[in-house]
């Protein structure tokens, strides 16, 4: 039997009204927005945006957890002259034409900003599910440059991009080095370390900086956030609040978010009771699996089990998973039977930009 979401159930509707509101928001504008000056942004900790007479500069950090670098990068366009007496890690031309990025997650930010066009390498492209970039790589239009720890510089060489999207794993500042020695600047996108939905959405304005088109973006994000906020609102209409389990076994622990998470507070703003919601961390927790059933066996609801895609695979790999009640009651959650042509997950290419996906 085929994981399912059984729209009979209060929390189900609660859920459903952010998943429906998400999918609702392409294609919204609204005319009144305004940029600010200095700092733009009302939920990101990543970034900064300052704006100056004829340039701009762009901050960014938390490019890691717990990392205090910051990099700053001047922003100006093509025909300007570049200021002499401003320090700075990369200098950025805008409009950016060509775009390596290495990561799904900046590929809908792209396609919200319809500036597919603009991107011409990505690593392992398999994993990208959207439709249309699809059709530019059958075309030849965007070329496989490799790993994304591990890239192809001559690829990269080759397709001669504007700048590279990169995100921070580790040696971020010799990886930095070696692109801009090579004139490529290179800039490290930290959306996927914001502990806010909304925070991850906001990254939307870097990308509108990049490509001049920053009233489309601080446009989409508005209408983001009125959506986000009225679907959170509504949930609070809904007196049951039913617990929750999250994660999967993986080798030998069970991988579950942090109770200061992303998905933690996309939880919590759903106005659900996730068992884990006190603990402070802002990534994946490791526990032992005896500790999950222990907690979680008597849960509502069980969001993500991994790549699972039918109850009888999900039992079939570890006899613990039968024992949970939203095994039983066949009230799981995943997100892993919607894919691409070619195998990649649709949620990891569309939660950062449209939050209220899940």
């Amino acid at each position: 039997m085929k994981l399912k979401i059984n729209c009979n159930f209060d929390a189900v509707k609660r859920i459903n009204t952010l998943l429906i509101l998400g999918l609702l928001l392409i294609g919204c504008s609204q005319t009144s927005t305004k940029i600010n000056s200095t700092n733009s942004t009302r939920y990101a900790q990543g970034f900064s945006i300052e704006n100056k007479n004829d340039h701009k500069i762009l901050s960014l950090k938390n490019t890691l957890p717990g990392s205090s670098k910051i990099f700053r990068y001047l922003i100006i366009s093509e025909e300007a002259k570049i200021p002499s007496t401003l320090n700075y890690d990369g200098i950025i031309r805008t409009p950016v034409k060509r775009i390596v990025t290495t990561s799904t997650t900046h590929l809908a930010f792209l396609e919200e900003l319809n500036a597919t066009e603009n991107l011409v390498g990505f690593p392992q492209t398999d994993y990208i599910s959207s439709v249309q970039i699809r059709k530019k790589i059958d075309a030849g239009k965007v070329v496989d440059v490799g790993m994304s720890q591990q890239l192809n510089v001559e690829r990269i060489l080759e397709v001669d991009p504007d700048i590279l999207l990169s995100f921070g794993v580790d040696q971020i500042d010799n990886s930095l080095k070696r692109f801009n020695r090579m004139g490529i600047p290179t800039a490290f996108i930290g959306e996927w370390n914001e502990q806010n939905p909304l925070g991850r959405a906001e990254w939307i304005k870097v990308f509108g900086l990049l490509l001049d088109k920053e009233k489309e973006a601080f446009e989409f994000f508005d209408n983001t956030e009125k959506k986000y906020l009225e679907a959170k609102k509504s949930t609070l209409k809904i007196k049951s609040k039913p617990t929750l389990i999250a994660g999967a076994i993986y080798q030998d622990a069970w991988y579950l978010p942090g109770g200061n998470s992303y998905l933690a507070k996309l939880f919590e703003d759903a106005n659900t009771n996730y068992l884990w919601r006190d603990n402070n961390q802002t990534g994946s927790l490791a526990l032992s699996i005896e500790v999950v059933l222990e907690k979680g066996k008597d849960a509502n609801y069980w969001f993500a089990p991994g790549q699972h895609t039918s109850y009888s695979i999900l039992t079939a790999e570890h006899a613990l998973y039968s024992k949970f009640e939203a095994t039983q009651k066949r009230k799981i959650f995943t997100y892993a039977r919607s894919k691409g042509s070619k195998g990649g997950i649709i949620f990891l290419n569309l939660a950062p930009v449209i939050p209220i996906l899940f």
